[in-house]
């Protein structure tokens, strides 16, 4: 197994470890004992709260545009130039937007060294490239599991040269599996996406179709009957997963930064729908279990 630093930037360091860097800052400490509620109960972490999907804070913020100033340049096939992200700002974006506990990478299996020979359609002169491939797996609390293949050329037939082709190897793949989460990831730099700096047109919007105001106190009056509802669901769900009102109240303020009674009626069905579906889905599991 090939082992890597947390900043794959093809530099030539790494650490040795037996295994790849998991949480993006390698300072090896051990997780901070979990927080306790009122009653003295262990307060779980938001992924053992069973919620499906990514907290709004981050989805939010994985909608944002990417920052220009994070894209660098290359020459490519053609002559053409293309936008992509080192390694060590993919890590920086992902211990931003995720928190430095709340990703990880590994490698899933062996960099393998491979060999290429193609011929010169002219002369039939036959050439021998080498390069490496690292098949890593990003992690991400809240999300499935996500795997991709890197690859880098050796540019050097040496000990140098073999050994940083490895470590891009591993950068690749972890750089390709976080492009699932989007353009702060540089997904719109593969296929034929526009650039994600480049100016978007402006888009006129369609008239909207204007219907009398309603009393604002009638519509504040439904709201607030719907958030009691909401909130009284997602406490009913947390009962069923053995959880107490305390626990459900810091798990929220953990995920979205707000207290239960501060979020709206489409924060708190978002959250209901989440832990609806993860408590489905655990339900099933028990039952194909037993």
């Amino acid at each position: 197994m090939f082992s890597r630093n947390g900043n794959n930037n093809g530099n030539g360091a790494h650490n040795g470890a037996a295994v790849a860097s998991r949480n993006g800052n390698g300072n090896g400490h051990r997780p901070e004992a979990a927080p306790t509620s009122s009653a003295g109960q262990a307060i779980p972490a938001e992924h053992e709260l069973l919620w499906d999907g990514l907290p709004p804070a981050v989805t939010q913020k994985l909608d944002q545009p990417l920052d220009s100033t994070l894209v660098s340049q290359r020459r490519g096939r053609g002559g053409r130039t293309f936008d992509y992200l080192e390694g060590h700002i993919v890590i920086a974006q992902a211990n931003a937007i995720f928190g430095y506990g709340g990703w990880g990478y590994e490698l899933v299996g062996d960099v393998t060294l491979r060999q290429v020979e193609t011929a010169d359609p002219q002369t039939g002169e036959v050439k021998t490239s080498l390069g490496y491939s690292a098949p890593v797996r990003v992690t991400v609390a809240g999300a499935p599991p996500r795997t991709d293949l890197g690859v880098h050329p050796v540019t050097e037939d040496n000990f140098d040269g073999h050994d940083t082709a490895m470590k891009a190897a591993v950068t690749d793949g972890m750089k390709r599996a976080f492009r699932s989460f989007g353009v702060q990831f540089g997904n719109a730099f593969y296929g034929d996406q526009p650039s994600a700096t480049a100016p978007q047109p402006e888009r006129t919007p369609a008239p909207v179709k204007e219907e009398p105001a309603k009393p604002q106190t009638e519509a504040r009056g439904r709201n607030d009957a719907q958030a009691d509802k909401l909130r009284k669901r997602l406490f009913e769900i947390a009962a069923e997963q053995g959880l107490d009102e305390d626990q459900v109240r810091a798990a929220v303020v953990d995920r979205t930064g707000k207290g239960i009674g501060d979020l709206t009626t489409a924060e708190l069905g978002s959250l209901v729908e989440a832990a609806s579906n993860k408590l489905r889905q655990m339900q099933q599991e028990q039952a194909q279990a037993a």
